[in-house]
């Protein structure tokens, strides 16, 4: 089942993320690993750290509080790199690019779900 959200900034409302959602274990664990540098984002709940061993590109990575405030953002994550933040709840990642991209200190909000997501 494919989960899509899509993520709103509370300070620029313009920008909204959309994202496929990884909520399972063995999901979090693939994350973008097997995919190409023009893939979707992904969100990982429950998730407070990310390896990128087996990656091929680099990731733009933000980790994310319970209450949606970004805690920490890393842009042009490498491959073979690990990294954490305690207290993040969620981890949102990309492939790396040039262009906006959330800032620590921001605070994001699910603006939508899918029904696919909701289980109907």
């Amino acid at each position: 089942m494919r989960c899509l959200v899509r993520l709103v900034s509370e300070e620029r409302p313009e920008m909204a993320l959309d994202l496929r959602a990884l909520c399972t274990w063995a999901e979090r664990l693939r994350g973008l690993l097997g995919t190409g540098a023009d893939t979707e984002g992904v969100l990982l709940s429950r998730c407070g750290s990310i390896h990128t061993f087996g990656m091929r590109y680099a990731l733009d990575v933000a980790f994310v509080g319970e209450r949606g405030e970004v805690l920490r953002v890393c842009r042009g994550l490498g491959p073979r790199c690990t990294a954490s933040c305690h207290g993040a709840r969620c981890v949102i990642e990309r492939p790396a690019r040039e262009g906006p991209w959330v800032e620590e200190g921001e605070h994001l909000w699910a603006a939508a779900v899918t029904a696919e997501a909701l289980g109907a």
